[in-house]
């Protein structure tokens, strides 16, 4: 999965959630591949300071604002790449919040509601905005980040973890759905612990507030990196995964986290 090997000229990608972590590390990779890029933030000036660097990094790159909880904002962008490319052949479905680190019971209906909007039906929106879009073409890769709870809930996380795992069942049925089109791809990409932003900056309530100071010690087992991410997303959008659809591509698999754990174990013996 070494990226040099991997070309997407001529191809054209739109990134969610894109101006800087995972979803950054993913339009680079992109960019540097070959692929012409679109960005987006729900934050303009972001979405400007980001174009302008991936530009200067000789990758042709342009963006636009976009709340992926408002699917008029996801079509606009998907307007946006057409207008400029004339298509789209790749689209990751990256934008996502985390919510407040606490108890769900100490977390306002609110709060936890927009985790849902922005995670969820940010996913939900992206895929059924272009998903007529790649078929009209006979053409396409869907990719979904996925993350911490798909497979079993995070503690103090209870509406980031829901999200999550309902992305695996929006994507896997989807790619049930539309099996017949065999020349889509539909998958679910999920990372392991980032050091991002959003996992740096969590608004603790309740009993998260002491809870959050284990997290540099979970990071030193679990955690990942934005560029494996990226280089994993880069395989997933390359012709290695032409005619699959439904799996899950995990940056940190159960035996590599079990290797770590075990590890960490005996170091400390």
């Amino acid at each position: 999965m070494a990226q040099q090997k991997v070309s997407l000229r001529g191809q054209v990608a739109v990134i969610t959630g894109s101006t800087r972590g995972i979803g950054r590390a993913i339009a680079e990779a992109y960019g540097h591949a070959g692929a012409q890029v679109v960005i987006s933030s729900s934050r303009a000036p972001a979405v400007e300071q980001a174009i302008a660097a991936l530009r200067a990094a000789g990758i042709d790159c342009i963006g636009a604002a976009c709340n992926v909880a408002d699917r008029r904002q996801v079509a606009g962008l998907l307007q946006t790449a057409l207008e400029a490319f004339g298509k789209v052949d790749i689209w990751v479905n990256n934008a996502g919040i985390s919510g407040p680190f606490g108890p769900t019971l100490d977390i306002s209906p609110e709060d936890w509601e927009q985790v849902i909007q922005v995670n969820l039906l940010g996913c939900y929106h992206g895929s059924t905005v272009v998903l007529p879009q790649m078929i009209r073409q006979r053409c396409g890769k869907l990719i979904n980040l996925s993350g911490g709870g798909a497979n079993r809930p995070q503690r103090y996380l209870s509406a980031y973890s829901t999200s999550k795992a309902a992305i695996v069942a929006l994507t896997r049925g989807l790619a049930r759905d539309y099996a017949e089109h065999r020349f889509l791809a539909i998958n679910v990409l999920t990372p392991g612990i980032v050091p991002t932003d959003m996992i740096n900056q969590f608004e603790t309530i309740g009993k998260g507030t002491e809870a959050i100071k284990q997290l540099p010690r979970i990071m030193r087992i679990f955690g990942t990196t934005a560029q494996e991410t990226a280089e994993l997303a880069l395989h997933m959008a390359s012709s290695a995964t032409n005619g699959v659809s439904g799996r899950v591509y995990e940056v940190m698999p159960r035996r590599r986290s079990l290797w770590r754990l075990a590890m960490t174990a005996l170091g400390r013996r």
